[in-house]
């Protein structure tokens, strides 16, 4: 059982579950024709400074547009680019919040401002809250210029919530991002194809209790 006193957690794939299919399936009918779902990610240059806040949700629209030689409003290309955002799972976020009575809580996600207006727009339609609600505090990559997995945003988390590495448990479902946490002392557990393999709740539990 590992002694924790702090959990940070991934958001896509371990919090909030996603499909990059949909997102690719919608892009390729407009004639953004990807084909590999990592370009979704920031092994890819545009998508990576999107993700890191530096280029705006207008200019990002420009440039995928522009590579594909295609016109798209913002509204369709949007639609399209929030496809890979499931539906909120109401059971997983009430066992998030339980944890906060024992845990001090946080949120480690690459996102960008176009997902993020989504699906805290959606979660605050349906429960009243917004993400913000249910942790201690977001840590968020388009805010703070720097996304997982820079050893930067993880120190980040450490320094400004003064937690000590050998008492936080990092969850997410990216071994590159586990392999950066693991290097600062952070326990890390690969949540190996998501929660839709490995609910999150059942991995906690076992490694909590």
């Amino acid at each position: 059982m590992l002694k924790a006193k702090n959990i940070i957690f991934d958001l896509g794939g371990v919090v909030l579950d996603i499909d990059y299919k949909l997102t690719l399936n919608e892009f390729n009918r407009l004639g953004i024709n990807i084909n590999d779902y990592s370009i979704l990610t920031g092994k890819n240059e545009i998508f990576n400074q999107f993700d890191c806040g530096l280029v705006s949700p207008s200019e990002f629209r420009k440039q995928i547009c522009g590579l594909f030689n295609i016109s798209v409003d913002a509204e369709t290309f949007d639609l399209a680019w929030n496809k890979l955002l499931l539906e909120w799972d109401f059971e997983r976020l009430k066992f998030i919040e339980r944890l906060r009575d024992n845990y001090k809580i946080f949120l480690l996600s690459n996102t960008n401002a176009i997902h993020f207006e989504h699906y805290n727009k959606e979660l605050a339609k349906k429960t009243g809250k917004e993400l913000k609600d249910y942790f201690d505090k977001l840590y968020l990559s388009f805010e703070l210029g720097m996304r997982k997995p820079q050893p930067e945003i993880f120190q980040r988390v450490l320094d400004e919530n003064r937690i000590d590495p050998k008492e936080t448990l990092f969850i997410d479902d990216t071994l590159e991002h586990i392999a950066a946490a693991k290097k600062l002392g952070i326990n890390a557990i690969h949540l190996n194809g998501g929660n839709i393999v490995n609910p999150l709740k059942d991995t906690l539990t076992k490694i909590l209790n």
